[in-house]
C-alpha cells in the first residue's frame, strides 16, 4: 500500500511543481482554494470516516453471511452515491456565498480584482470530483477488506497523471486561467475510479445500486460515520479554517500553505495513512475475537514502528526544509522568496507531522471498538481551540503563526486521545515505547549532523563542476540517502527492535526473488 501511495505522491509533486512553475501566484491561489472543498472530502472519506465506519461492520456481516455482506455493501454504496451527488449539486449552486465567506478578504485574497470570481468559476468545475472520489473511497474500502491494497492505492497515481496532462495543455478550456487544469481534476477522477472498479468487477465484489436499505447495520454505519468526520478528519477541517485565516495574508499565502502541505503529506501518507488503513481491519478482527491483549500488543508495536519511521522524517524535514522546497518547486514563476516562505512553514510542520501521524493510528483503535464519538468530541474541542488561538497567532506572526497553531492543536489532540486510550482500552506499554525512543536518539543526532553539515559540503562540491538545480537535486538526493543509512546503522547498533524488523523484512523480500 505504501509503494502505491509513494508513486502517487511522486507524481503529485510533479503535478504541483508544474503548476507552481507555469502559473503566477494569483492563478495558483485561485486553483488551490477552488480545489479545497472536493480535496477535503477526498481526504476525509478516502482516508477516514467512510472507511473506519464501514469496514468493521462490513467485516462482521461478511463473516456471518456473504449474502448479508453484499446487501449491506450495496445499500451503503447507494446512499453514499446519492448523498455525494446531492452535496455536489448544492455546493455548485451555492458556491459563490461559500467562497465569499471563506476568502473574500480585502486585506489579502480579494485585493486582486477578479480573483474571487475566478476561484468560484474553477470551484464549480471541480466540485463534481466529490462524486468520483467518494465512489473511489467506497470501492477502495471494499477492496481492502478482501486484502487488496496495492491496486486501489495506485488510483491517485492515475489521477495525478490525468491532471498533469491537462496542466501542460497550451490552451484554456474555459473563461479563466486554470480552467483546463480544473477539467483535469475531473478526468483524473474518472481514471482513479476506473482502476478499482475494474478490480472489484474482476473479483466479483463490485457494489451495485439497490433500493433495499432496511438493515439495522446501515443505520449503524452512518451513526458511526457522522462523528468520524471530525474524529479522523480534524486536520482536514483545520485546513479549511486555515484557508480563511490565510485569506487575510499576502498574495501567494494559499499557495505557500498548499506547497508545504504537499511536502508534509509524503512521509505522512507513506507511514501513518498506510499504516492506519492497514491496522483498522486488523484491529476490528482482534476486537471481534475478544483478543484484547493481542490488540494492545499490536497497537504498541504499531506506535513503536511509527515513531521509528516518523522521527527521522521529522528531523530531516526540519534540517533540510529549504533545500527540499528549492529542489521540488523553485523554478519558473516560483521564486527564491516563495521558497523561503514555504520552507519556514515546513520547519513548523515537522512537529505537526509527528503528532498528527500518531493520531492516525490511535483513532482507528477507537473505531475498531465502534467508539466513534470520543475522537469526535476530542476533535471538536481541539478545533475550537485552534480557531481561538489561530487568529491571534496569524495576526502576530503571519504564516508561521498559522502553521504553529496547527501544530499545537495536533499535539493537544494526540495527548487527549492517549489519555482516553489508557482508561478505556488499556495500557499501551508506554515504558517500552519510551525506551525504544531513547534508543533512537543517537541515530537521530547522527541524521541531523549528516544533513546539516553534509548538504552544504556536497552542494559546494557539485557546484564546482556544475551549478543550478541539477547540483541541488543530486546533493539533496545523496544526503537523504546517506542520512537514512546513518540513522539505520546507528539505531541498529543501539539495539533498536524496529530496525531489526525492517532489516528482516528486506531480507525476506530479497530471498523471495
Amino acid at each position: 500500500m505504501a509503494s502505491g501511495t509513494f508513486s502517487s505522491r511522486i507524481l503529485g509533486f510533479v503535478r504541483d511543481a508544474v503548476m507552481l512553475a507555469l502559473f503566477p501566484r494569483t492563478v495558483t491561489d485561485a486553483f488551490v482554494v477552488a480545489f479545497k472543498l472536493p480535496n477535503m472530502f477526498r481526504r476525509i472519506l478516502g482516508e477516514g470516516s467512510l472507511s473506519v465506519s464501514f469496514i468493521p461492520i462490513y467485516v462482521e456481516a461478511k463473516v456471518k453471511s456473504p449474502l448479508e455482506g453484499e446487501r449491506l455493501r450495496d445499500a451503503i454504496f447507494t446512499i453514499v452515491l446519492a448523498a455525494s451527488v446531492f452535496i455536489s449539486v448544492t455546493c455548485f449552486v451555492f458556491m459563490e456565498p461559500i467562497l465569499r465567506f471563506l476568502v473574500d478578504d480585502p486585506r489579502g485574497f480579494a485585493s486582486v480584482p477578479g480573483k474571487v470570481e475566478q476561484t468560484i468559476y474553477l470551484a464549480r468545475i471541480m466540485i463534481f470530483y466529490l462524486v468520483l472520489v467518494t465512489t473511489y473511497a467506497f470501492h477502495m474500502a471494499v477492496a481492502n477488506t478482501f486484502g487488496h491494497y496495492f491496486i486501489p492505492s495506485i488510483g491517485p497515481t492515475l489521477f495525478n497523471l490525468g491532471l498533469i496532462v491537462f496542466t501542460v495543455m497550451p490552451y484554456e478550456l474555459g473563461a479563466y486561467a486554470g480552467a483546463t487544469q480544473s477539467w483535469g481534476v475531473i478526468a483524473g477522477g474518472v481514471l482513479q475510479v476506473g482502476v478499482v472498479f475494474w478490480l472489484l468487477w474482476k473479483e466479483g465484489h463490485l457494489p451495485r445500486l439497490t433500493m433495499r436499505w432496511r438493515d439495522p447495520r446501515v443505520g449503524m454505519v452512518f451513526r458511526n460515520m457522522v462523528p468520524g468526520l471530525f474524529g479522523l478528519g480534524i486536520f482536514q477541517v483545520m485546513t479549511v479554517v486555515n484557508m480563511k485565516f490565510a485569506a487575510s495574508l499576502q498574495e501567494g499565502a494559499q499557495s505557500y500553505i498548499y506547497a508545504a502541505d504537499r511536502i508534509l503529506e509524503l512521509p505522512q501518507s507513506l507511514i501513518a495513512v498506510s499504516l492506519g488503513a492497514a491496522l483498522l481491519p486488523r484491529f476490528s478482527e482482534l476486537n471481534s475475537a475478544g483478543e484484547r491483549g493481542k490488540f494492545l500488543s499490536e497497537a504498541n508495536q504499531a506506535v513503536r514502528m511509527l515513531l521509528y519511521l516518523s522521527l527521522p522524517a521529522a528531523v530531516g524535514m526540519y534540517v533540510l526544509a529549504r533545500p527540499i522546497v528549492e529542489v521540488l518547486f523553485m523554478r519558473g514563476a516560483f521564486t527564491a522568496a516563495d521558497a523561503n516562505a514555504v520552507a519556514r512553514i515546513v520547519e513548523v510542520y515537522s512537529v505537526l507531522m509527528l503528532f498528527s501521524s500518531l493520531s492516525r493510528i490511535t483513532a482507528p483503535a477507537f473505531y475498531a471498538l465502534k467508539n466513534t464519538w470520543l475522537p469526535a468530541v476530542v476533535a471538536f474541542f481541539v478545533l475550537a481551540l485552534h480557531i481561538a488561538i489561530g487568529g491571534m497567532l496569524v495576526r502576530e506572526y503571519g504564516l508561521v503563526g498559522l502553521a504553529s497553531a496547527t501544530s499545537l492543536s495536533s499535539v493537544l489532540n494526540i495527548v487527549i486521545l492517549q489519555i482516553f486510550f489508557f482508561y478505556l482500552i488499556g495500557p499501551l506499554g508506554y515504558a517500552s515505547i519510551l525506551i525504544s525512543v531513547f534508543r533512537l536518539l543517537p541515530g537521530l543526532f547522527a541524521l541531523a549532523v549528516v544533513c546539516h553539515f553534509g548538504y552544504p559540503w556536497l552542494l559546494e562540491m557539485f557546484e564546482f563542476v556544475g551549478s543550478g538545480m541539477a547540483a541541488r537535486t543530486v546533493a539533496l538526493a545523496i544526503i537523504i540517502g546517506v542520512g537514512m543509512l546513518s540513522y539505520f546503522a546507528v539505531t541498529s547498533l543501539c539495539g533498536s527492535e524496529a530496525s531489526h524488523k525492517v532489516l528482516s523484512v528486506f531480507r525476506r523480500r530479497i530471498l523471495k526473488r
